[in-house]
């Protein structure tokens, strides 16, 4: 004769069935609460170092202090993370990156590398691209803002772009004012110089001395004459190869 009726071996049953699954969805979620906040980690507008600046007033004067006058969609990589579609152009006379969030233009403080495609007249594509962190130099700091012409492991090729109003000539008796662009090329070595160049070999390889074997090279390959900005960024990616 059995211990317990037939109806009491179903009631137990069932019970330990709903203990077994009530369990298992328990630890269930008490594994995904973690990994749910864990994944969020996609960069945002929220992780840009934004602040305001005052623009100077130059509503008189002829000129743009803009390299672009309109926004363009980039991105920006600051610490590990990267933020794309970020709204950006850049201001020459003030050295600054702008990026426009909620209406407001606000000033980028600290990043590694703002990137964006200006579409040229031709139809091609040209990558416009943003560096800070370099030595100090000319008065410049470390939180100067340069526009990387060319870059990889070995060499940076970078343009400081300065503006300033000065009076322009005139055919008549009154005045005006326009803002005046001025630009200067620098080699670094990562963890190492920056140099002051102008467009000439000698230039490049009194700033490159170590690489001297490998610019003729690069020279004789490209037909380059380090004339002009183009031969230097070609031999800059030569370089980094």
């Amino acid at each position: 004769m059995n211990k317990y009726p037939v109806v009491q071996k179903l009631s137990l049953a069932i019970f330990f069935l709903f203990f077994l699954v009530g369990g298992s969805f328990a630890q269930v979620d008490t594994n995904t609460a973690p990994d749910q906040s864990s994944t969020n980690h996609e960069a945002g507008m929220e992780d840009l170092q934004l602040r305001p600046i005052r623009l100077p007033a130059l509503q008189e004067v002829g000129g743009s202090p803009f390299m672009s006058n309109e926004y363009k969609l980039g991105i920006v990589q600051v610490n590990e993370k990267t933020v794309a579609n970020v709204p950006v152009k850049f201001n020459i006379f003030s050295n600054a990156v702008m990026v426009q969030k909620d209406g407001a233009e606000l000033k980028l403080e600290s990043f590694k590398l703002v990137s964006y495609d200006e579409p040229g007249k031709d139809g091609s594509i040209k990558h416009i691209n943003f560096r800070q962190g370099y030595p100090e130099i000319d008065n410049h700091t470390s939180g100067s803002v340069y526009q990387a012409l060319a870059f990889g492991p070995r060499v940076h090729l970078l343009k400081f772009l300065s503006q300033k109003v000065e009076d322009a000539p005139t055919l008549g008796d009154y005045s005006r004012r326009e803002i005046v662009t001025t630009t200067q090329l620098y080699i670094y070595m990562p963890g190492g110089e920056i140099k002051k160049i102008k467009a000439s070999k000698q230039s490049v390889v009194d700033a490159l001395p170590g690489m001297s074997a490998k610019i003729d090279e690069a020279i004789k390959a490209g037909d380059l004459n380090l004339k002009n900005e183009s031969d230097i960024i070609s031999l800059v990616d030569a370089l980094n190869k």
